[in-house]
């Protein structure tokens, strides 16, 4: 009989994984209790959420989100200690869990779901690579000022030469 703890983590689980669009599976094992809050904090600050969690209980969530059956390969690294982070912008949970990895060893990234898709761990690996949203954002509205400002740099060109040249005229006079 399973008892209210166990029920309670399964929905909030569930509740997490429906409402995600990235889950990155990790494996803690040798982290510290300081090190794993580094890491909830570092998530919270994207809007992410990291939590460890029972295989069986991410097992029922996966199996109630996906009633065809797992994605790929995650029911294959479903054993051992696993941790879970979930989060609305996949690039953002690569970065966080690469970085992570990268800074402590004990952190092992297994596997990932994007977008109801399996991820490799290369391909996280290559997701945390990405530039940010906010990098995008700025590139592209830099890409659309562009063409407008070559244009208001070349209206105003001629002006600027006359100005130029009634001041050499009057630096030649005064000489």
């Amino acid at each position: 009989m399973p008892n209210q703890r166990n029920i309670h983590q399964l929905a909030e689980i569930t509740k997490k994984l429906n409402d995600s669009q990235a889950v990155i599976l990790t494996e803690y094992a040798g982290l510290t209790v300081s090190e794993q809050n580094l890491l909830r904090t570092e998530a919270d600050k994207s809007g992410s959420v990291f939590m460890v969690a029972k295989n069986n209980l991410l097992r029922l969530a996966f199996n109630s989100k996906y009633p065809e059956g797992l994605p790929g390969d995650v029911a294959d690294v479903l054993h051992g200690p696993t941790a879970i982070l979930f989060s609305s912008d996949g690039v953002s949970a690569a970065k966080i869990v690469a970085k992570f990895a990268e800074d402590h060893d004990r952190l092992k990234i297994k596997s990932g779901v994007m977008d109801d898709k399996v991820i490799t761990v290369s391909e996280i690996t290559a997701l945390s690579k990405l530039p940010s949203r906010e990098q995008l954002l700025s590139s592209l509205l830099a890409q659309l000022q562009a063409p407008t400002q070559a244009l208001v740099r070349q209206l105003s060109a001629p002006i600027q030469n006359f100005v130029y040249g009634l001041e050499a005229i009057r630096a030649k006079l005064s000489a």
